[in-house]
């Protein structure tokens, strides 16, 4: 499905939705060009787990960082790194655990050593300083397309 983001504070509040509905478990895939709006959703994410967005920046010499809310916030970066052999050495997901909701910037460097299924976002430029945001995803996160159907009816 697509929605679109006339501005980053829709592209935030999209994010609201989605983290709202979120139950634990979920793993959010999201791609774009640098500057696309990655952690402008981010944000979005985290206010909807009841975490201050102000918090939430982009973790990329970090590559992981944690936030605590309704459920925990795990908000990885990946545009630093080389590969899924990296991932793997860094032991970077080991650090994820129970029913969280994982959000990775940058997903298609390390796609083999990501957790299984998820909703799958593109960021792209819609023009006119808006974005374009195409979301899929498997059975188990079907309920977060509900949202942005949800979302995008109400915008």
């Amino acid at each position: 499905m697509k929605v679109a983001c006339p501005s980053p504070g829709a592209t935030a509040a999209l994010g609201a939705a989605l983290g709202a509905a979120c139950r634990g478990g979920e793993v959010l895939r999201v791609s774009g060009d640098l500057g696309a709006g990655k952690t402008v959703l981010a944000k979005g994410v985290a206010g909807g787990l009841g975490i201050d967005p102000h918090g939430v920046t982009s973790p990329t010499f970090t590559l992981l960082t944690i936030h605590r809310g309704r459920l925990p916030f795990y908000h990885v970066d990946l545009y630093r790194v080389s590969g899924p052999d990296e991932i793997a050495h860094l032991e970077l997901f080991d650090e994820v655990e129970g029913p969280g909701v994982t959000f990775v910037e940058w997903p298609e460097r390390a796609e083999s050593r990501l957790p299984p299924g998820g909703l799958t976002v593109r960021i792209e430029d819609g023009g006119d300083g808006g974005r374009e945001v195409t979301l899929s995803a498997d059975a188990d996160h079907a309920h977060l397309l509900a949202a942005a159907e949800r979302f995008s009816k109400a915008a």
